[in-house]
């Protein structure tokens, strides 16, 4: 009996850890959280994209009619979102776009593989305005 449990207990603790491993902070499963200073409707965030890791997936909350402006300064990316409802938009995004509904968006940047220069360091610029 003492030899099953341990089983059972080796088994779980191996799901518990692979299951941490998927959700990495700032892939989809486990999204950074963004949060601007009272008063600004700007931030800058800076990410790293690394061959083989998922990253970098940022949440925010907004309202319908809200003008999203996203750029990102650094290796070839692509900026994809997804709304509240799951829908989802990209690779390429407007300069500009209004938000069609309220609640909480999805923003990931990811490498562009179809270009030379897809990983390193990058500056997201983000703006969320009335």
């Amino acid at each position: 009996m003492p030899i099953r449990r341990l089983s059972a207990a080796l088994m779980l603790g191996s799901m518990l850890v692979s299951g941490a491993a998927e959700a990495a902070t700032g892939s989809g499963g486990d999204p950074i959280v963004v949060r601007m200073r009272r008063g600004t409707d700007r931030i800058r965030l800076h990410g790293v994209l690394k061959e083989g890791v998922d990253c970098c997936t940022y949440k925010f909350d907004a309202r319908k009619g809200q003008h999203l402006t996203a750029g990102v300064n650094g290796p070839a990316t692509r900026l994809s979102i997804t709304f509240p409802n799951g829908d989802g938009d990209g690779p390429a995004l407007p300069d500009n776009m209004e938000l069609p509904e309220t609640g909480t968006y999805l923003l990931s940047v990811s490498p562009n593989l179809m270009a030379d220069g897809a990983y390193g360091r990058f500056t997201l610029y983000l703006a969320i305005t009335k």
